[in-house]
C-alpha cells in the first residue's frame, strides 16, 4: 500500500471527473472565485488607500511634528480668559527665541476654501497663510520658481505659490505659470512658486492633474500678507512645530507650554498635540478596515465552500451506481474518499486561480476609477496568499462529509440503487 501512490491515482480520477463536467465545475467554483476576488480586491483598495494617508502624513511632518491649536480656557480661568491676547504673531516670535530644540516654527493662517480668477476662468482651492519654515515641515516639492521668502514676510508682499489644481484648471497645465497673476477675492496676486503635483513630485506615480487630489488643491501666501488682506489682525489659526528628534520632543512640548504661558498670560487657551495620536488613530483605523473588509470577504469564501459542498453531494447522489461498481471489483472506501475529495480540492483551487486573476482585474478597475488610486498595488501579495489559501482549504473542508458519505455507500445497497 502505498498512500502517495493512491492520492495520486485518487486526484487524478477526480481531475478527470471535473473536466468532464464543465458547466458545473464553473458553476460550483463560482462562489470561490467571487470570495477571493472581493478578498483581494477589498483589502488591496484599503492597502492602497491607507498608503496614500501614511504618505501624506510623513509629508506633513512625520511624527517628529507638533501643533498648537487654541482652546477654550479651562472652567477656573474663564473668568479672566479676555486677557488672553489668543494665538498671534507674538506667539511665532516667543518660540522661535525661546526653544532651541524647535528645527522649524510655521505659523498657519488658514484661508480655507477661495476662488481663484485668472484668464478668465476660475476654480475654488485651498489657501494657507505659511512662512518660509513650511518648505522646513513639509515635503511638497517646486517644479518653478520658489518658495515665500523672509522678504516677502516683512513686506507683506501680494505673491503666492500655488499648487497643480489651479495651475490645471486656470492655465490649462502650462509648464511655467511663474509671474502669472491670480485674482483672489478682488485682490491680485502674482506666482512666485509652482508646487510639483503629489503624483509626479511626492512619489505616487503617474501625473495625477486630473485626479481628485486634495493636497494638489493646496496653494499658500505669506501669513503677513494673509493676515492684513484678509484678518485685519495678527491672529493665527494655528502652528506648526518640528522637532529635531524623537528623543526631544517632551522638553520642547514642555518650553512650548512655558513660553506660550507666558505669552498668552497664563491663560491655558491653547494645546498641544502630537501626531503620534494620529499615526495611533490611522493604525486603529488601518486595521478595522483590513478585517471587517476581510470579514465580509471571508463570508463570500464560505459561502462559496457551502455551494461545493451541494454540488459535491449532488454528484454522490448521481454516482451511486458508479460507487457501488467500483467497490464491488475491489476499490476501497479510502480510494472513494480520496477521489471526491480530491473533486472539492481541484475545485477551490481552480477558482481561487481565478479568482486571483479577477482580482488583478478589479484592482486595475479601481486604480483608473478611484481619486488617488495610484498607490493601489495590482498584485497584494499578502491578501493574494491568504485569499487562495482560505479558499483551498474552504475547499477541503467543504469536501470532507460528501467524500465521507461517497466512501461509507454499502456496495450491494448503491448497485440495486435506482
Amino acid at each position: 500500500m502505498n498512500p502517495i501512490a493512491d492520492i495520486y491515482t485518487g486526484a487524478a480520477n477526480g481531475m478527470r471527473e471535473v473536466w468532464s463536467n464543465k458547466v458545473r465545475t464553473l458553476l460550483s467554483m463560482s462562489g470561490i472565485i467571487l470570495g477571493v476576488a472581493a478578498l483581494v480586491a477589498m483589502v488591496g483598495i484599503v492597502q492602497g488607500m491607507l498608503g496614500n494617508m501614511r504618505a501624506s502624513f510623513e509629508r506633513s511632518g512625520g511624527v517628529l511634528k507638533l501643533e498648537v491649536h487654541p482652546r477654550e480656557a479651562p472652567e477656573s480661568q474663564q473668568h479672566i480668559a479676555g486677557i488672553s491676547p489668543g494665538m498671534t504673531w507674538r506667539d511665532i516670535g516667543a518660540i522661535e527665541k525661546a526653544t532651541p530644540l524647535a528645527t522649524f516654527v510655521n505659523p498657519v493662517v488658514d484661508m480655507n476654501w477661495e476662488r481663484f480668477f485668472a484668464n478668465g476662468r476660475r476654480t475654488g482651492a485651498i489657501l494657507h497663510g505659511v512662512t518660509p519654515d513650511f518648505t522646513g515641515i513639509s515635503q511638497r516639492q517646486l517644479s518653478q520658481g520658489r518658495f515665500i521668502s523672509d522678504f516677502d514676510i516683512h513686506a507683506k508682499a501680494p505673491v503666492i505659490v500655488v499648487g497643480p489644481h489651479v495651475v490645471n484648471r486656470l492655465f490649462r497645465g502650462s509648464r511655467n505659470v511663474v509671474g502669472e497673476q491670480v485674482r483672489i477675492r478682488g485682490q491680485i496676486y502674482t506666482i512666485i512658486g509652482q508646487l510639483a503635483s503629489v503624483d509626479s513630485g511626492g512619489g505616487f506615480g503617474g501625473g495625477g492633474g486630473g485626479r481628485f487630489n486634495w493636497e494638489d488643491r493646496l496653494n499658500y501666501l505669506p501669513a503677513t500678507t494673509a493676515m492684513s488682506r484678509y484678518r485685519g489682525d495678527d491672529s493665527v489659526n494655528r502652528i506648526e512645530i518640528l522637532a529635531a528628534n524623537v528623543e526631544t520632543m517632551p522638553d520642547l512640548m514642555e518650553q512650548i507650554e512655558n513660553t506660550l504661558t507666558q505669552t498668552h498670560r497664563g491663560i491655558q487657551d491653547f494645546e498641544i498635540r502630537t501626531q503620534n495620536e494620529q499615526l495611533a488613530e490611522l493604525q486603529k483605523l488601518e486595521n478595522s478596515f483590513t478585517y471587517s473588509l476581510g470579514g465580509i470577504a471571508g463570508i463570500s469564501l464560505l459561502v462559496g465552500g457551502i455551494g461545493i459542498m451541494n454540488v459535491m453531494l449532488a454528484s454522490v447522489s448521481e454516482r451511486i451506481r458508479e460507487i457501488g461498481v467500483r467497490k464491488a471489483i475491489g476499490a476501497r472506501s479510502y480510494d472513494i474518499f480520496i477521489q471526491f475529495l480530491a473533486e472539492a480540492v481541484v475545485i477551490s483551487v481552480m477558482g481561487g486561480l481565478l479568482g486571483l486573476v479577477a482580482s488583478v482585474g478589479l484592482l486595475s478597475l479601481a486604480r483608473d476609477l478611484i481619486p488617488e488610486g495610484e498607490n493601489i498595488s495590482l498584485v497584494p501579495v499578502t491578501a493574494m496568499f491568504y485569499g487562495f489559501l482560505f479558499s483551498s482549504l474552504i475547499g477541503l473542508a467543504s469536501g470532507v462529509y460528501p467524500a465521507l458519505r461517497a466512501s461509507r455507500l454499502d456496495p450491494i445497497d448503491a448497485l440495486r440503487y435506482e
